[in-house]
């Protein structure tokens, strides 16, 4: 639910304060009008600017700010913007009229259980077509030629790319697996205190024990393999800050086996959490009284680990080539 709750809880932020102001009198009314205009047109101002000449003048320092310090005529994917526009306006509308949710709901759903996902709804809508708009934005401007002698900025928007998907994978992961672990063992402990009436309480105290484990090491082979995952995210990081400093040298061979040795790692550490998984289930099955089985086995770690090798052998070639040019010059 708290996930949920992060789609939309700033539209209910906006929407009680533009109610407020409202309701406190003509010039507040009036302000409330003026912000839920401007934040509804923000999407279409964006346009402006960005096919305009508003944008004259201004230093664009971080990298792929270049992208939008230009002017360019209308694509296909700039309706988008009109079109969030309008449901900003919608959006807004509803969240400072909250009662219009209601009209909404299916019938025989109470409105207190049932409300929040209509909210992620709306608000998820929302975040789906700014998204879109951006992504198909840089898409589009990365088609052009020019993007090839943007180095700083392939160099370090791929890191910043790297670090963001850390982040999410890092804090998503740690999030589904927590909530997941809470909810199996808090279903062990409920299942555990009625299974009391059975004479002598070591049988119950028990059953729930191998439960637990069970549960517990579920979680650790989600874990682990993950931050190995991580752990290729961070190599390819030191890859590309190597080769942004200068091409075929050393440096850049070595960050290349440094990643091939993580991701070898990530592939043994994907099969062993999978074997102890499937051998202690084989073994141990009879002893629990629920099993969530899931059989998976990711080949991302493999391919990285035989990407990175054709890497450095490409990289240390072309550095024996540059330096047998340099000597023969």
């Amino acid at each position: 639910m708290k996930g949920f709750q992060s789609l939309y809880f700033i539209w209910e932020i906006l929407g009680a304060l533009l109610r407020t102001l409202s309701l406190s009198g003509t010039g507040g009314n009036v302000l409330a009008w003026f912000l839920y205009l401007l934040i509804s047109l923000f999407p279409v101002l964006v346009l402006v600017v960005h096919t305009g000449n508003m944008h004259k003048g201004f230093q664009w320092g971080r990298p792929g700010w270049w992208m939008w310090g230009k002017k360019r005529r209308m694509h296909g994917r700039d309706l988008l913007l009109p079109l969030l526009s309008a449901y900003t306006f919608y959006l807004l509308y509803v969240f400072i009229n909250p009662g219009l949710l209601s009209r909404r709901m299916p019938a025989g759903l109470e409105m207190e259980g049932a409300l929040p996902y209509l909210k992620a709804i709306y608000g998820g809508l929302w975040l789906s077509l700014l998204l879109s708009w951006l992504m198909l934005t840089w898409i589009g401007r990365l088609n052009e030629e020019e993007i090839l002698d943007r180095k700083r900025f392939l160099y370090q928007g791929m890191g910043l790319l790297l670090t963001a998907s850390m982040v999410l994978v890092g804090a998503g992961l740690l999030y589904s697996t927590g909530t997941e672990l809470y909810r199996k063992l808090t279903e062990i402990s409920a299942n555990g205190s009625a299974m009391e009436w059975f004479p002598g309480t070591s049988v119950s105290r028990n059953i729930i024990g191998w439960d637990m484990a069970f549960a517990i090491l579920w979680a650790a082979r989600r874990l682990l393999p993950a931050c190995f995952l991580l752990g290729i995210f961070y190599r390819i990081k030191g890859l590309l800050k190597a080769m942004e400093k200068e091409p075929f040298e050393e440096e850049e061979v070595f960050a290349a086996k440094r990643l091939a040795d993580v991701s070898r790692n990530a592939v043994s550490a994907s099969v062993l959490c999978d074997l102890i998984w499937n051998g202690a289930l084989f073994f141990c099955a009879g002893k629990l009284t629920r099993v969530d089985y899931q059989w998976e086995l990711s080949l991302l770690p493999l391919l990285a680990a035989f990407g990175a090798l054709i890497l450095a052998r490409y990289l240390r070639e072309a550095g024996e080539l540059r330096r047998d040019n340099e000597m023969i010059i």
